[in-house]
């Protein structure tokens, strides 16, 4: 593919749970089912969904809580029959009580936590690769982290130096967009994805029957990319819209996936397989790239697959 000459490719960096869990916050699932001391009273006090949650799901991200309530959503759909409104509207209002203590936990972890002295430094030397790109940045986060990352470091400064027209949260966020205060609940979105089929009754479950940025929008910046960078991310099933359109139809087209771990990696492997019908195939037309962002040549890696992309630039 050949680009102009100075000219910078456009690219999506998607940050999922763990850019969060790189600087140091306790933010996965598992975090948040054995600190919040609001979901724990919830299940005390006969939440009986946050009792399934704490009792029944386990795994260390988000997409086994989401995929908690699904499965959670099938089992009461089973025990007291479809179009059972009493139950689902018990079910909402319970679920919408988890969802308060997830948005207050999340909260607290960021405002409270003393994170590493030196946080997210690995992060912030892959950013600066990723600064060779003309680059918009799509977060799965409710958290505020991400927003030090839309100006560049040696130019930042302060709190709220934010370039917000890079940053799209597609779930929402927990702060206002100017930093100051917080969002209500309503503001964030939790749930499953479409694919993932629940009874009438429960389709407030479904993320898009709730807030989040335009889809259509979203679309429109896949297709107008020629770099896609993903860290952090589970990609599953309560994901499945997003990156199911990331990987269809693809070509010419730079990915990069960071994994933490060789055993994430090939997890993430996995799940791209399947969501582009086999590697092989993909990489015969895309340049596809899977890197270990828990290992010292994280960074060489990223510089390599970038150069070789744009070595014709």
């Amino acid at each position: 593919m050949a680009l102009i000459k100075n000219s910078k490719p456009k690219a999506l960096i998607l940050l999922g749970n763990g850019f969060d869990i790189a600087h140091g916050y306790q933010t996965s699932y598992s975090d948040f089912y054995k600190n919040s001391r609001k979901l724990q009273a919830l299940a005390e006090n006969g939440n009986t969904l946050c009792q399934y949650i704490l009792e029944d799901v386990q795994g260390e991200l988000w997409k086994d809580l989401e995929c908690g309530l699904y499965s959670y959503s099938k089992m009461l759909t089973q025990k007291d029959k479809e179009g059972n409104l009493m139950s689902a509207k018990k079910f909402k209002s319970e679920f919408l009580s988890l969802k308060e203590a997830l948005f207050y936990y999340l909260d607290n972890e960021q405002k409270n936590r003393s994170v590493n002295n030196n946080p997210g430094r690995q992060v912030e030397l892959l950013y600066n690769e990723w600064g060779r790109l003309d680059y918009k940045i799509v977060s799965f986060n409710y958290t505020f982290t991400v927003a030090n990352y839309t100006v560049p470091p040696d130019s930042y400064k302060g709190d709220l130096d934010f370039d917000f027209n890079k940053l799209i949260y597609q779930h929402g966020s927990i702060k206002s967009i100017d930093g100051i205060g917080n969002n209500s609940i309503n503001s964030i979105v939790l749930g499953i994805d479409d694919t993932q089929e629940v009874e009438d009754a429960h389709s407030f479950l479904y993320k898009s029957h709730q807030n989040p940025y335009d889809l259509h929008s979203l679309i429109k910046q896949m297709d107008n990319s020629d770099v896609f960078i993903v860290y952090g991310c589970s990609m599953g099933p309560s994901d499945d819209f997003y990156f199911r359109n990331l990987f269809n139809d693809r070509k010419d087209k730079l990915l990069i996936i960071y994994g933490y771990g060789e055993g994430k990696l090939e997890e993430l492997k996995d799940i791209v397989h399947k969501y582009t019908g086999g590697l092989s195939k993909f990489q015969t037309i895309n340049s596809l790239s899977f890197i270990d962002c828990s290992n010292r040549n994280a960074l060489d890696d990223t510089k390599d697959a970038l150069s070789k992309w744009n070595r014709v630039k």
